[in-house]
This record gives structure tokens, sequence and C-alpha cells, in this order.
């Protein structure tokens, strides 16, 4: 059994689409799929789509990248959140964090908004004892910095999804014993391929952050969107670099994603 733990099937891309994927993504052993809200409409999509799909599990969060555009007070995104995290399917907030990627001239006002933002949703995961899916882009420093006294006097758990990020932050955040997620862009990054060669397996969870990151060799035929089904595809690209079997790796990043998301 495999379970991919990050896929938008809340988004557009998978509209009138989502049955399929889940048919598809069964028959490649995927029993489990966790969807990740990015904004509060499509948190609730993600919702809808867990109450009327067995096989799907719910996240709700804003991603940082919509910070600046919330025209209401973080307060007020907070309570809506909680709303929906009442929900027996949601296992997790967000997807939450720091993306300063396009962010230009280093723009302070953004930064401090998307921290904000962030801490929010930390606490809403502190006070619903619920983990983190950690979003972070260009911004290791700061993502540690943010995440620290909640790592060290709460014992926040957490995964920082589709990692990228600097070996300062890895070697933080296995110190912490926070998992690291592995997506379809370790067929063909050399940093996330070492990414993996350093982190022990029961560190691990597997992704596809659908519709996007699809791993090759069908990234090579252009035949997109990514579905849920190809998280198999990185399973087995972890058991090769690591030189374990495919079945050791499914089995383990399964108990990683099942002590982190169910543990009761």
């Amino acid at each position: 059994m495999l379970i991919d733990t990050h896929c938008h099937l809340n988004f557009k891309t998978f509209e009138g689409k989502v049955g399929l994927a889940i048919k598809r993504a069964r028959r490649a052993g995927v029993e489990k799929t966790i969807v990740p809200g990015a904004r509060l409409d499509t948190s609730k999509k993600a919702v809808e789509l867990a109450q009327k799909y067995k096989e799907i599990y719910a996240a709700v969060g804003i991603h940082p990248i919509h910070a600046g555009k919330l025209k209401f007070k973080t307060s007020k995104a907070k309570n809506e959140l909680k709303k929906l995290a009442e929900n027996k399917k949601v296992v997790s907030i967000g997807e939450c964090g720091l993306d300063y990627f396009r962010i230009k001239n280093n723009e302070l006002r953004t930064k401090v908004k998307q921290r904000l933002l962030f801490e929010i949703q930390i606490e809403l995961a502190k006070e619903l004892g619920l983990p983190l899916i950690i979003h972070n882009r260009n911004a290791s420093d700061d993502l540690i910095s943010v995440l620290k006294p909640y790592a060290t006097r709460h014992k926040l758990q957490a995964v920082f999804h589709c990692f990228s990020g600097s070996f300062t932050l890895l070697a933080w955040a296995l110190e912490h014993n926070f998992y690291v997620g592995i997506d379809g862009n370790v067929t063909y990054s050399k940093h996330v391929k070492k990414i993996v060669k350093q982190t022990p397996l029961k560190n691990l969870l597997v992704e596809t952050d659908s519709p996007y990151l699809t791993p090759e060799p069908i990234r090579s035929t252009k035949k997109f969107p990514n579905e849920p089904k190809n998280v198999k595809i990185v399973a087995e690209k972890i058991a090769e670099i690591k030189g374990d079997s495919f079945l050791k790796v499914a089995k383990q990043t399964t108990k990683n994603a099942e002590e982190l998301f169910w543990k009761k």
C-alpha cells in the first residue's frame, strides 16, 4: 500500500476527473491520498472531496503566495480554517509556510504578511492537535526562525512538503523528527536525490503534488497532468537511490504517513 500525502485533486485541472484519478491510483496500489488546500475555497473543496471519496483525506490551509491577497484580518482566516478543520476527515493544517521566490527587492512587507499568516496556522495546528504541511521556497533561514519555538516547546509535528531546501534546514528538520516529503522531481533533480540519500527512511513521505512535478519518464512524454498513481514512481526511485526494495520503501513511508496524519 502507498499513500500520496500531497496531491491537489481540488484544483481545476481535475474538475470532473477526480473519480477516474482515484481509480487509477487504486490500481497502482495507492489506497489513500491527502488533498491540501491553498486558499479558503480550495480548502473547502478538499473537505468536500474527502466527504465524497473514502480514499481522500483533506488538509486545510492558505499557501504563503496568497498572503498579500487576503482582504480580511488573519484572525478571520483562522476562524474559517478552524470551522473546516472540524470535519473528521481533515488530518492536517496546510499547505502553509514561506515562499520568497517571487518577492522582488527582498520586500519586507510581503515577508511580514507571509510570516503572520504562517504563524496563525501553526497556532491553529497546535490548538487542534493536528500536524502541519509546510511549504518552503527560498526561505529556509526564516522558516527555522518561525518554527523553532514551536518545535522545542510544543513538539510540533510536521512534514516539509516537496523538500528542496538547504542541507542546514534538512539537518534541523531531522533533529526535530520532522518528516521530509519527496516528489516526482526526485527522478531528475540531483539535489533532491542527495536529500533522499541523507534522510533516514523513517523520516520520508512520498508525494506527487499533482497536477505538478510529473516524474520521469512520463515528464519527457509531456503527458500532463501528474496524478496520484505516479507516487509509485517516486517510491521506486527512492528505493533505487537507497538500495532498498520497493516493498520496504512502500511499507515504511506508509507507516510514516499513518504515524503523522492518523496517530491518535
